[in-house]
């Protein structure tokens, strides 16, 4: 997909499939190193739900490992975000979220919208973006998406839900879905009995958004900052600090 024809797309259905992104090989080198960090108990501190089995997501990958930079500032993506968020848009968080066999749907709902008007913005407050680091499948809980459901500028009701279709979106791995964060959308079930799905998750704000409302997100550690590439780095500057009460918390 062009880059105009996923701007296009995202901007009427809302959202966009980028195939192919990243080289399978790469996707599989990450799919082995995020397994190996969720089974880390170390980590376990950073997880979203301390105590969850099924499905898990693990904050602060950014600072666990670096093959998720080229994913962060990959131009494609960020030629996107940039028409709906502006030239100064950053990241708000990078995440993989497990989804493991027997894990049951989530509940459909949009993002980051919890303390906004009930008549949602307009002008889009974040594009949320998901890499398929295994292949996705309508069996192992491929992201599921209510396309046209960003013009609706409102959290979804329990009407809403029930009279709703929403639709898988599968792909290969090594591809990127992308979502207006207005979308409706949620994890699949996993109805396999031994399919695993892995995801690495990247939400992009406006410069105007206040990241102190995102809860769990985490910090870049000086030490990581350092390290990256300046295209990164102007992605992340506004969050370097040790720890996440730095800068997220008064």
């Amino acid at each position: 997909m062009s880059q105009q024809d996923a701007i296009e797309h995202l901007e009427t259905f809302g959202y966009c499939l980028i195939e192919n992104a990243i080289p399978t090989a790469q996707a599989d080198a990450m799919a082995e190193k995020y397994f190996q960090l969720h089974q880390d108990p170390a980590n376990r501190q950073t997880f979203q739900e301390p105590d969850a089995e099924l499905y898990q997501t693990l904050f602060g990958v950014v600072n666990l490992d670096e093959m998720c930079w080229k994913c962060i500032a990959h131009p494609q993506v960020l030629d996107v975000v940039r028409y709906f968020l502006g030239d100064s848009a950053r990241l708000g968080e990078a995440c993989t979220k497990w989804v493991k066999p027997g894990a049951p749907q989530g509940g459909i709902h949009s993002d980051s919208t919890h303390d906004l008007p009930a008549r949602l913005p307009e002008t889009p407050w974040m594009i949320n973006s998901i890499w398929m680091i295994t292949d996705f499948t309508v069996e192992n809980g491929a992201t599921l998406v209510v396309p046209f459901s960003h013009r609706a500028r409102r959290r979804p009701s329990e009407q809403d839900i029930a009279e709703s279709y929403p639709v898988p979106v599968c792909g290969r791995r090594g591809s990127v879905l992308l979502w207006h964060g207005g979308t409706w959308h949620g994890q699949g079930a996993n109805t396999t009995d031994d399919q695993h799905r892995m995801a690495l998750n990247i939400a992009y704000y406006p410069a105007w958004w206040n990241l102190m409302r995102e809860g769990g997100h985490q910090p870049v550690f000086p030490e990581t900052f350092a390290r990256m590439p300046a295209d990164l780095q102007g992605l992340t500057r506004h969050k370097v600090a040790k720890q996440r009460a730095d800068i997220y918390e008064f």
